[in-house]
């Protein structure tokens, strides 16, 4: 499999090669509105004063990204109680289980805190921080039917950006990638003739910028996205996670690695992320061998399903 460094460029910078019919980036008109949802989410999280850390409303947002955006969904979610959404956003990552376990259980950072029974304070929080993200047109970038449209912005990444403090930030070494940057160094890495499949890694991902302009490089160019294996890898914890969240937002497909290392101590990380992933899928099918087994144990105890005539109440007949 021919592997691409995003940080290996291809070809020389020359003018974007736009599809037909389209004068912008698709990361311009995504941009600001992820920027403005970062600072409402952020805005409504602080108004909270809760002492908890920045990964509860990250967490809510990148949940929310799990939805899809149909007619209703975001008035629904509104009226929750606080405890209700709470239990909803959980059930929402076992359906993630479920789908591709190995991203939900790399992204448990995001999600982990949701097994808590929330108190009134954190149930309310992460309402508020919902509502913030809903009223910010959260699942009109991120629940879209066109995974392509889901891939214009990382409302995520905007979102870890903005909670975590200029101090912090500074000491990890951790900056986002704006989208149109993202764009224009996925053109240089991947060049015109740009390969039908392949193993692209982004060892600093962050919450996965560059891979998303590369997805959506690659999509535009007519290939398939699924074909290609992504590797992203952050040595914060939260961000390694907002990569796994984001590939489940993006439809990357079941080609994709994640790590959270430093890739100057463990340089081999990819090796280590695809045995991990082994390990979960097999942990995965293991549990679904149990779940239907004791499913079917419960089938045979209830014994055969009643007849109509057994199940019909004794009629009084008079006698």
């Amino acid at each position: 499999m021919q592997q691409i460094s995003i940080f290996s460029p291809a070809m020389s910078l020359g003018p974007p090669r736009l599809p037909k019919g389209r004068t912008d980036s698709p990361a311009q008109r995504g941009r600001a509105d992820a920027r403005d949802l970062a600072e409402r989410v952020s805005r409504a999280w602080h108004a909270e004063r809760m002492p908890d850390g920045i990964h509860l409303p990250v967490g809510v947002v990148a949940s929310l990204a799990q939805l899809a955006d149909e007619p209703g969904t975001g008035e629904t979610l509104r009226e929750l109680a606080p405890e209700t959404l709470w239990r909803l956003l959980e059930r929402v990552w076992a359906v993630r289980w479920i789908e591709q376990p190995e991203l939900a259980a790399w992204a448990a950072p995001l999600h982990q805190w949701l097994m808590i029974q929330p108190s009134p304070a954190q149930a309310r929080s992460a309402a508020a921080v919902a509502v913030a993200a809903l009223d910010a047109g959260l699942l009109r970038l991120t629940g879209a039917p066109d995974p392509q449209a889901r891939r214009e912005a990382d409302p995520l990444g905007a979102v870890l950006t903005t909670l975590r403090s200029k101090g912090a930030r500074q000491a990890n070494a951790e900056e986002h990638t704006p989208s149109d940057v993202a764009e224009v160094m996925a053109r240089l890495a991947l060049g015109p003739g740009l390969p039908a499949s392949g193993s692209l890694c982004e060892p600093t991902a962050g919450t996965g910028g560059l891979i998303r302009a590369a997805a959506s490089h690659a999509a535009w160019a007519g290939q398939e996205v699924h074909a290609f294996e992504w590797a992203m890898n952050d040595a914060d914890p939260l961000a390694a996670a907002g990569c796994a969240s984001n590939a489940l937002t993006w439809d990357l497909g079941p080609n994709v690695l994640v790590g959270c290392s430093d890739v100057l101590v463990t340089p081999e990380w990819p090796s280590r992320a695809r045995l991990e992933r082994a390990q979960i899928r097999a942990r995965h099918a293991r549990e679904v061998a149990d779940a239907r087994m004791l499913a079917g144990l419960r089938l045979l105890m209830a014994g055969p399903a009643p007849t109509a005539g057994q199940a019909s109440p004794p009629r009084n007949r008079g006698d």
